[in-house]
């Protein structure tokens, strides 16, 4: 990969550009933005991201492109798709799932996991929704599962909790070190 990220569309230098959470290298001239896969999570409902990908990867197994747009990390030819979005955020097909509303085409390098939206093509997208907070029970079944882990690892290792954090076993005496005559 080089040290620019051209746009596929005028091969200017795309930018690294923050927003809130959400990074995408972005076209000076407004064509679009490239974002990794992982960086979606960050804007996009989870079940468009795991159908977008899934999408991605079935036409690349069909067929590796032979035209369209260059990946601007790799310069290989991304697969044009078409995908389907809805107002939920339950995968496609599981109870829940709201019908679709609406379809949406991006192109992707299945190789670099990069998804390439011409300018306003993201906010087409339903945006992501706010995770739930833990319920107390979830909360007090995390923090057995961590006690646990830590005292498996604790075990494991031959090392002791951390001084206030003992679990009923005492702190053995430091070792005795003779001086050096």
């Amino acid at each position: 990969m080089s040290s620019t990220v051209p746009c596929p569309i005028c091969k200017a230098s795309l930018q690294l550009t923050p927003d809130g959470e959400f990074n995408s290298w972005v076209c000076p001239a407004g064509h679009g933005r490239a974002a990794t896969l992982s960086e979606l999570y960050e804007r996009m409902q989870e079940d468009e991201i795991h159908r977008l990908w899934s999408l991605a990867k079935a036409s690349w197994v069909a067929s590796e492109p032979v035209t369209g747009r260059a990946c601007p990390m790799c310069d290989r030819l991304m697969v044009t798709i078409t995908v389907p979005t809805d107002v939920d955020e339950v995968d496609e097909g599981q109870p829940g799932d709201g019908a679709d509303t609406g379809l949406e085409t991006v192109d992707a390098c299945v190789v670099d996991e990069v998804i390439w939206f011409e300018e306003g093509e993201i906010d087409e997208f339903p945006a992501d929704l706010p995770d739930a907070q833990p319920t107390a029970a979830e909360d007090a079944a995390l923090a057995t599962i961590r006690r646990d882990f830590a005292t498996s690892l604790d075990e494991a290792t031959g090392t002791l909790p951390a001084p206030g954090e003992a679990s009923g076993t005492e702190w053995p005496a430091p070792p005795v070190v003779a001086p050096a005559n």
